[in-house]
């Protein structure tokens, strides 16, 4: 008889917390959909001299093309 109590109260102890523990939710993936943010096809910057354009050689801002000390060149203003 006892024997027969002791393997009751082991089973009874060991499957207590097994079937009382709550189910983890970590593994869950939530229903929500994601867009792809969009990439625009033209960059809208450009790089303007100091007249305001691109000059006639593309110097760039800051810049511009004329006939200096190195000859034709891009030459700060």
């Amino acid at each position: 008889m006892h024997r027969l109590t002791m393997a009751v109260a082991v089973a009874a102890l060991l499957t207590g917390p097994i079937l009382t523990a709550p189910t983890a939710g970590a593994g869950t993936v939530p229903d929500t959909t994601y867009t792809q943010p969009s990439v625009p096809a033209v960059p809208k910057v450009i790089a303007l001299d100091c007249q305001g354009t691109t000059g006639n050689m593309g110097c760039g801002p800051g810049w511009f093309w004329r006939d200096g000390w190195r000859g034709w060149a891009c030459y700060p203003c």
